[in-house]
């Protein structure tokens, strides 16, 4: 019986824990903290950008104007896309799209 009330407590804390952390971190922008199921800790998120397909268009469209626009969205972030990762165990924890500004 005491087996079954330990599992139980542990329920409990797991799910006390996912109201407190986030899991995923899809459509957020900046580092942000949440919680690991495989590092099983609390931890801050490490973010790699990418370009996406709006750095591209905006490169195309300003491109127009000037070669030297045309390079102006590879060095925005707002334009590229954001991956969030574990910065333990390098787990993806959510993904972000770039947007068009």
């Amino acid at each position: 019986m005491s087996e079954h009330s330990h599992l139980m407590d542990e329920n409990v804390v797991q799910s006390q824990i996912n109201f407190k952390y986030k899991t995923k971190l899809n459509g957020i922008s900046e580092p942000c903290e949440f919680y690991c199921f495989t590092c099983n800790q609390p931890r801050i998120s490490r973010i790699e950008y990418t370009y996406s397909k709006a750095t591209f268009i905006w490169c195309c469209i300003l491109c127009f104007c000037t070669i030297i626009l045309g390079l102006l969205p590879f060095c925005m972030q707002k334009c590229s896309s954001k991956t969030h990762y574990c910065p333990v165990c390098d787990k993806i924890v959510g993904h972000t799209d770039g947007e068009l500004c």
